[in-house]
């Protein structure tokens, strides 16, 4: 009498989390990504501590102060470090990425555990540097405001999962590191800077059409703008960063001006990972 023993294959979900763990593990080790929380602590509890030391006023101030403060730069310092993070993950990868993609896990794995590990290896980054610095504010100045800043952490979530997606996009479709890497601060020069010159190129060339009309769509397909606008919104000073902010609450209110700023930004994280997931499956790598 035979006995037929049956070895099961692992699941699918079980080789995405095999890649997921390693590529978190990767990214927590390198030493940058550990500066990068660190710094976001130390400018969450600098701005606060700091904020009115031009005014002889030395001690920390509330969530409503920092958050605007912190802003403009965590949208420079976020997609910058999504960028750098995804593209070096598949840009270069040479003989570890062909290894990998010779073992038995179907393309689309590979790429969502990539997805998976980085962004939760920047996630861990900016919820323990964001998060850390904002406990202690809040132990120091209360909550008052404290939304404003729980929706900038959030954002900040969302661009740094958008930045990741752009980036994978970029390095499929440019394997080689040093032209992905281009690619990359060309695509954040343009989001951080470029757009807002764009945009008033615009504003004048279209003279006679209704601001609305040009500000908005325009608003749309920038990520960084939309999270800058989303923010203040936020806070409840819309239109303190110029006249998209405005433009938003005039038409949709400001509580539907965050959603569609939320809505907006999840797509424009999914869009660039179906690109990179079509062209990531057909490559020869």
């Amino acid at each position: 009498m035979s006995t037929a023993v049956s070895i099961r294959r692992p699941g699918r979900a079980h080789r995405v989390g095999v890649i997921l763990r390693e590529e978190y593990r990767r990214a927590l080790e390198g030493r940058w990504l550990f500066g990068f929380t660190i710094l976001f602590a130390l400018l969450v509890l600098g701005l606060s501590y700091f904020g009115l030391a031009q005014g002889r006023e030395v001690g920390f101030q509330g969530f409503a102060r920092v958050t605007l403060s912190l802003l403009n730069l965590v949208l420079l310092l976020v997609p910058l470090t999504g960028l750098v993070l995804g593209t070096s993950a598949i840009a270069g990868g040479g003989e570890s990425l062909s290894l990998l993609l010779a073992q038995p896990v179907a393309r689309g794995e590979v790429l969502a555990g990539k997805f998976l590990g980085l962004a939760l290896a920047l996630a861990a980054a900016q919820a323990v540097g964001l998060g850390g610095g904002g406990i202690v504010v809040a132990l120091n100045a209360g909550l008052d405001q404290v939304k404003g800043f729980a929706v900038l952490t959030a954002l900040s979530l969302v661009l740094g999962w958008l930045s990741l997606a752009a980036a994978l996009a970029i390095a499929v479709v440019l394997p080689d590191r040093l032209r992905a890497l281009t690619a990359a601060l060309l695509l954040w020069l343009a989001m951080g800077v470029g757009y807002d010159l764009a945009v008033l190129g615009a504003t004048t060339v279209f003279t006679g059409v209704p601001l609305e009309a040009v500000l908005f769509p325009a608003l749309l397909v920038n990520p960084v703008d939309l999270a800058r606008v989303t923010v203040t919104l936020a806070v409840g000073s819309g239109a303190l960063l110029g006249p998209t902010s405005a433009v938003l609450v005039r038409m949709m209110g400001s509580g539907g001006g965050i959603a569609l700023g939320a809505t907006a930004l999840l797509f424009e994280a999914a869009a660039p990972l179906a690109v990179a997931w079509a062209v990531f499956r057909r490559r020869d790598w």
